[in-house]
C-alpha cells in the first residue's frame, strides 16, 4: 500500500535532517519505511514498563521527595 502526507516545507527539512543522521549513524541508508519503523520501535522501548506495585511505590517516593524539597526550599 502506498500514500502520501503532506506536511509543511520545515517539517519536511526537518524529517529528511534526522532521516539522514540516522542514516549516518547507522551506516546505511534508509527508507522512509525505514526510518519512521525505527523510530518508533526505539521510542516504544525507551518508556519504561512498571508494575503497578512499582509504580506506586516511585509514586510515594515522589510524593516524600517534594515534600523533603519544599522544606528544604523555605527553610
Amino acid at each position: 500500500m502506498k500514500s502520501t502526507i503532506t506536511v509543511n516545507k520545515e517539517v519536511k527539512e526537518l524529517l529528511e535532517r534526522k532521516k539522514k543522521e540516522l542514516e549516518i549513524k547507522l551506516n546505511k541508508p534508509l527508507s522512509w519505511d525505514d526510518f519512521f519503523k525505527y523510530i518508533f520501535t526505539e521510542r516504544e522501548e525507551k518508556v519504561p514498563k512498571l508494575s503497578n506495585e512499582e509504580a506506586e511505590i516511585l509514586k510515594r517516593i515522589v510524593e516524600e521527595d517534594r515534600k523533603n524539597w519544599r522544606t528544604r526550599e523555605f527553610a
